[in-house]
């Protein structure tokens, strides 16, 4: 069994290994590389995302498939000729950090943003990129982004928050049948706090309750008085609404608390590598909402998977696959537009549907929020596992249009170009 500790030190691992790897990949490549392009021949686009901290696994994810759909597009003749340019900033996960580097890659010529993970920093960096007239395409899970705060200029790749409970509820309560008591643990951010919001109204349509939660700090380590009210609260099942390190941490918790043989463990949404780190008894029969997972039953995201394995040497993971699919989506709204001008690319990205790393997804013209399939994982025993990284059984697809609140529920009132 895996603690905390160990979690972190096998990742740092797996990444030492792979920075060994692509430092002598970089140092071959190099001695056959041409002279480098000028900057004003490059399209740049800035990745801004908390590479320190809690969030930096998800983090180092989505430069590492950013890099990668650079690579792919830029051997395919670039974007109206010029190739893509990925220029990496740390958000530390903070805000205002978030801030800073966006107003530096502004300052540097970039009017294509991507990247996130934290809401509070995309949507500091989204009201930014608002004001200086470039394209943000954040990832955030908020319902806020594109509800109250969403604007011209950002378009949201991730799941809302509202999507991920009604994906989850759809199979856990509708199909699968599981107990409609719940207890949440929350991170308390704006993520956190929406989607409770979320989680909540999703059980009262279903005639059952929120019988309580308990808020966490982002960067709480120890979870046992959450978990103590948890116990004490009666209900059948435990949901998580926390995300990053700190969800590795909560799951090991309840798992040596023996909390799973006494309630059913939802998490409204994990990742591969946060489970990675984790023992299989740890993770098995535990549920967890994914948009994205590198063995799906589809031949783009297998396509895509392969490609990312090759390159690095272990399956990707979603949030990396969604700033692959922001990239591809950009890439492909600027030579619709025939123009890097966002004035232009906008009216193009508003409603178009793609099939980059899963199955078609569409962006939503009203608030900004892409369409999309949603999936939930069981966890599966040692004894089913064909390697370290086939942790889950997939249910699912569910979603699509049946998962996104109408328009004018969203809270969106689109603000105008430049203006706050």
């Amino acid at each position: 069994m895996m603690s905390g500790m160990d979690y972190t030190s096998y990742m740092q691992r797996v990444r030492s290994i792979h920075f060994v790897h692509v430092i002598l990949v970089g140092l071959f490549c190099s001695l056959f590389q041409p002279p480098p392009l000028l900057a004003e021949e490059r399209f740049p686009i800035g990745l801004i995302c908390p590479l320190t901290g809690p969030y930096a696994i998800e983090a180092q994810s989505q430069k590492e498939f950013a890099l990668l759909a650079a690579r792919e597009i830029n051997a395919a003749g670039g974007v109206l000729g010029k190739p893509i340019d990925i220029r990496v900033e740390d958000t530390f996960l903070k805000p205002g950090m978030g801030i800073k580097k966006a107003e530096k890659l502004i300052q540097g010529g970039v009017r294509y943003l991507t990247g996130g993970l934290y809401s509070s920093s995309v949507t500091a960096i989204s009201r930014v990129a608002h004001r200086n007239g470039v394209i943000h395409m954040g990832l955030g899970g908020s319902n806020d982004l594109t509800g109250k705060y969403c604007n011209s200029h950002h378009f949201n790749m991730c799941p809302a928050g509202y999507q991920m409970v009604a994906g989850t509820g759809s199979i856990l309560i509708d199909r699968l049948g599981i107990p409609k008591d719940w207890f949440a643990i929350t991170v308390d951010y704006s993520w956190g706090q929406t989607t409770l919001s979320s989680v909540g109204e999703m059980l009262e349509t279903r005639q059952g309750s929120l019988v309580g939660n308990a808020f966490v700090a982002v960067k709480e380590q120890d979870f046992s008085a959450a978990l103590v009210r948890a116990m004490a609260s009666g209900a059948r099942v435990l949901c998580l609404i926390v995300y990053g390190k700190g969800q590795a941490q909560l799951l090991q918790q309840l798992y040596d608390l023996g909390i799973k043989k006494k309630m059913r463990v939802v998490v409204i949404a994990s990742n591969l590598n946060i489970n990675a780190g984790l023992a299989p008894e740890v993770t098995q029969d535990i549920y967890v909402g994914l948009p994205w997972y590198w063995n799906l039953d589809n031949p783009v995201a297998r396509r895509v998977n392969a490609l990312y394995q090759e390159t690095y040497g272990y399956p990707g993971d979603w949030p990396g696959a969604q700033v692959y699919d922001s990239i591809h989506v950009l890439a492909k709204a600027i030579e619709k537009a025939g123009s890097f001008d966002t004035g232009r690319v906008i009216p193009e990205l508003e409603g178009m549907a793609f099939e980059t790393s899963k199955t078609v997804s569409k962006i939503r013209a009203c608030d900004h929020r892409v369409i999309q399939d949603w999936y939930v994982g069981i966890g599966k025993p040692a004894s089913r596992r064909e390697s370290r990284w086939d942790i889950f059984d997939i249910l699912g697809p569910v979603g699509g249009e049946a998962l996104m609140l109408d328009c004018e529920h969203t809270g969106c009132r689109m603000t105008a170009e430049k203006d706050e």
